[in-house]
């Protein structure tokens, strides 16, 4: 006999909960023990970025150390930008920077810009400094570079090129050369050194450069004139500048010899290659040198005017008359010749050989030596000069001449 109802034998079969279980497979079991490891690790790094992070607080509990900001630089949070309308401003919030940000930007030291972004820079870059245009007051001085002229020193500083003549030497006025020193004048005028020995006091200097009023010497700042009078002798050596003077014209005046009509008859007497006193000639004009390039034209500091050709070129008289010098001369031409003409005077430099000699008397248009760059001169060219009673004239505007 069963020990049990036979309704019980239709039932399914219970397990207890207290039973032996059934061995799990090996593959569950490394799975298991995989997750768990897995689960070990995320927590770990979890904890580890929990404690180094930074702490995020309020603006004012920031401090950086300006040791820490030079050393290491935070990577500032990107800035939204809303949308707006090119150049808009909204006034009512305006972008700010925390102090930490401005501390950070303070230590922090600038950039050298790379080569690729060097001409970016220069082209992008806009000074916000401006430096107004101020009066010069005091004479100031410029050396020289290759290439400078006086045209073109006097264009650097707004003057006259008459104003740098008058101001330097007769031999810089001519011929500028790398290296010399030249004066420049605060504004146009003229420059003067007093020579005790003259006995001009400031009125008589005013006038002799064609100023009505002494004091515009006396109140020109570069001169430092404290306590002085129009009839005021300054020392000797004294170095005036004469604000709007005009000087004379500027030459290297090589002592000639005048008849009691103001002809010259000489020129340079005491050089061994003077031709002595003669006189006469005079016929029409003509150009020296036809084949010639303009260069440099007459003004106060230059008493001729320069005409450029290659070495060799032939130079022709420009008038009829007598040679009265022929040969080397120290006054800065090198090899010069001169001839007469009346009341007229015509000088040749910078030859580089001559075709004529003492004693003798050419015609207009005959050669009488050849283009060279002897003496105080740059290069191959023609220095020409007509003086009427000595005084230089302007070759340009004379006819027939040609330039």
């Amino acid at each position: 006999m069963s020990r049990f109802p036979d309704y019980h034998r239709s039932q399914p079969t219970r397990l207890s909960p207290y039973a032996a279980a059934a061995p799990l497979p090996k593959w569950r079991r490394f799975m298991s023990w995989f997750c768990l490891l897995a689960a070990l690790c995320l927590v770990f790094a979890a904890v580890i970025l929990a404690v180094t992070a930074p702490p995020v607080s309020g603006a004012s509990e920031v401090a950086v150390s300006p040791a820490r900001a030079t050393a290491t630089v935070p990577r500032l949070p990107p800035t939204q930008i809303a949308e707006a309308p090119e150049f808009a401003v909204d006034s009512a919030s305006p972008p700010t920077l925390s102090p930490a940000q401005i501390l950070t930007l303070l230590a922090t030291p600038p950039q050298p810009l790379d080569a690729a972004d060097l001409g970016t820079a220069r082209l992008s870059y806009d000074p916000f400094t401006i430096i107004p245009n101020r009066a010069r007051t005091k004479m100031t001085t410029y050396v020289a570079k290759r290439g400078d002229t006086i045209d073109g020193i006097a264009n650097r500083y707004g003057l006259n090129r008459e104003s740098i003549a008058w101001c330097n030497s007769h031999e810089l006025a001519q011929i500028v050369r790398p290296g010399d020193v030249v004066n420049i004048p605060p504004e146009d005028g003229a420059c003067h050194t007093v020579l005790r020995a003259q006995g001009k006091d400031i009125r008589d200097i005013a006038e002799q450069y064609g100023l009505d009023d002494p004091y515009i010497i006396i109140d020109a700042p570069a001169n430092t004139l404290p306590g002085v009078t129009p009839e005021t002798l300054l020392p000797s050596n004294t170095f005036l500048f004469i604000p709007g003077g005009e000087g004379g014209f500027i030459t290297w005046n090589a002592p000639v010899q005048q008849d009691a009509f103001g002809h010259v008859v000489a020129f340079d007497p005491a050089s061994p290659f003077s031709c002595g006193a003669r006189s006469g000639g005079g016929a029409w004009w003509t150009n020296p040198l036809p084949n010639g390039t303009w260069v440099r034209g007459f003004y106060a500091g230059h008493s001729g005017i320069d005409i450029a050709a290659p070495k060799g070129t032939p130079i022709y008289a420009a008038n009829a008359g007598p040679i009265l010098y022929s040969g080397w001369n120290n006054w800065g031409y090198g090899y010069t010749v001169v001839i007469a003409h009346g009341p007229f005077s015509t000088l040749y430099g910078h030859m580089s050989s001559i075709a004529v000699r003492c004693g003798q008397s050419v015609d207009a248009g005959q050669v009488i030596g050849y283009v060279g760059s002897t003496g105080n001169s740059s290069g191959p060219h023609l220095h020409f000069e007509i003086r009427f009673l000595n005084q230089p004239r302007n070759p340009s505007a004379t006819a027939g001449i040609g330039w």
